[in-house]
C-alpha cells in the first residue's frame, strides 16, 4: 500500500504532535505532491509573522518537516498533474486539494497495482478522493 500524505496531517504532527502520521509511515511507501513542503513552510512563516511561533518554534518546525520529508517521495507538479487538476472533479474541491488529488490519480494511473490511501484531515478532499475511487481512511 502507498500512503499519500496531505499537508494537514503533516502539519498536525509537526505543530501539535498528533500521532496519526504513524499510520501513514507504517505503509510500504509514502508519497505526496511537492506542494507538501511549500504548504508547510507557508504555514510556518504565517504563524511566525502572527506571533504563533517564536524563533525556536520556527526552527523546530523546520527540523520536524525535514524529518517528515525524509520519508516521503515528492511527486512533481507535472503538466499532466496540472491539466488534470484544472479539469472537472466529481464534487467541489479547492485548488490545492485538486493538485494533491491529481498527483495521487496520476500516480495511481502509472502504478495501477498500487493501492493509494489518501491521508488528509480535510473533509472536502476526503470526499473527493472517495468519489474518485481512492481510499481515504480519515474520512
Amino acid at each position: 500500500m502507498v500512503a499519500y500524505l496531505d499537508s494537514s496531517v503533516a502539519l498536525r504532527h509537526i505543530l501539535l504532535g498528533e500521532e496519526i502520521i504513524r499510520h501513514v509511515l507504517a505503509c510500504e511507501r509514502v508519497i505526496s505532491s511537492e506542494l507538501l513542503e511549500i504548504e508547510c513552510k507557508r504555514v510556518f512563516h504565517r504563524y511566525r509573522l502572527n506571533g504563533e511561533l517564536d524563533d525556536d518554534g520556527f526552527v523546530t518546525a523546520l527540523s520536524r518537516l525535514k524529518d517528515v520529508l525524509g520519508g516521503v517521495s515528492l511527486l512533481a507538479l507535472s503538466d499532466t498533474v496540472k491539466r488534470k487538476a484544472a479539469g472537472p472533479f466529481p464534487v467541489v474541491v479547492k485548488t490545492l486539494d485538486a493538485l494533491h488529488l491529481a498527483s495521487a490519480q496520476v500516480f495511481s494511473e502509472r502504478f495501477p497495482e498500487e493501492k493509494v490511501l489518501i491521508f488528509s484531515h480535510d473533509t472536502g478532499m476526503n470526499r473527493c478522493a472517495l468519489a474518485l475511487g481512492l481510499t481515504a481512511p480519515l474520512s
